[in-house]
């Protein structure tokens, strides 16, 4: 082992500056993860140039206004995140070995979930540990998903998505995927529509991220249509706000708008059609994260909610 130290210190990878390399990649920039991290940019920068002088590469180019991570960039960045899974893992098991009840759990959860389901389950788990501390996130299919594969969340519970290598997914059937109209509607009396029917009609749709959307989108597609939407919102709520006024019409499964239903300002219309059967949620985690015992308690009960509302058998095994 070598006396001298200096050179083991100056190899030593700056915490810091993996950090600051790490939110370059997440927000897009330098600029925007200074704003995020609330400091001058050129704190930021001084890091990373540092960083380059001591281990002789390059980290970030340049392409057109904005800077980018290079290849080597990007592995110092999944190195970063790695360690940060491993050091939340062993801290787990510290937490376990010392018997605390005490946290925090978080949950990435899509609009429609939390009244129709995480309600009953959460109910049941905040009698078994009712120090810890549950963070509800919300967000689009897409959004949730990232979540759990950055480790932001613990778990996430979204409408059924594409696969990704990094995310294990119990996959169900979920609650009936339906155009929805003001009960003043022309529509209102048919209960089952053709998607041809609603041609002509002003529809809602929410953005590409959302998976009511992608299943919306499908649907169009296998019907060869050519669609323009006079509305398009980020948020069931207010879809479901402007349809119960009468301006158009929604899209989404009958629990995520199952108060405007059950209030009566709202008629769901079921589609015609293979692909809104087939309409999903999904509870995942990460592949390899070791949960806590807390967030395991969650995870099972969850898994059995879901078995029991939807009795469905779940597309991908694993528990």
């Amino acid at each position: 082992m070598p006396k001298d130290n200096t050179l083991a210190r100056e190899n030593l990878l700056s915490a810091r500056s993996l950090r600051y390399l790490h939110e370059i990649d997440l927000h897009g920039g330098v600029r925007a993860a200074a704003d995020a991290l609330a400091i001058n940019g050129s704190v930021i920068s001084r890091q990373v140039a540092q960083l380059e002088r001591d281990h002789g590469v390059v980290l970030l180019e340049r392409r057109g206004r904005r800077a980018v991570l290079t290849e080597i960039g990007l592995s110092l960045v999944e190195h970063f995140r790695e360690s940060c899974r491993r050091d939340a893992d062993m801290l787990a098991q510290l937490e376990d070995f010392r018997s605390l009840r005490r946290g925090r759990l978080g949950i990435g959860v899509g609009e429609g979930f939390v009244e129709n389901l995480l309600a009953t389950v959460l109910e049941r788990f905040s009698l078994q540990f009712p120090d810890i501390v549950v963070e509800l996130r919300s967000g689009a299919t897409s959004e949730i998903i990232a979540m759990v594969r950055n480790d932001d969340v613990d778990l996430g519970l979204c409408a059924g998505g594409g696969s990704d290598p990094a995310i294990r997914a119990r996959t169900f059937r979920a609650a009936q995927f339906c155009a929805l109209v003001s009960p003043r509607h022309a529509l209102a009396g048919e209960r089952r529509i053709r998607f041809e029917q609603l041609r002509d009609q002003r529809l809602i749709f929410m953005p590409e991220r959302f998976g009511a959307q992608q299943y919306l989108d499908a649907i169009i597609r296998a019907e060869r249509l050519n669609l323009t939407p006079s509305y398009r919102c980020d948020l069931f709520s207010a879809a479901q706000a402007i349809a119960a006024a009468g301006l158009g019409v929604a899209f989404m499964s009958t629990d995520a708008a199952r108060q405007y239903l059950d209030a009566g300002r709202l008629v769901a219309l079921e589609l015609e059609h293979p692909i809104a059967r087939e309409f999903s949620s999904q509870a995942i985690r990460r592949v390899g994260r070791r949960l806590s015992p807390a967030a395991e308690f969650l995870w099972r009960h969850l898994v059995e909610a879901m078995q029991r509302r939807w009795a469905a058998a779940p597309s991908k095994q694993g528990e």
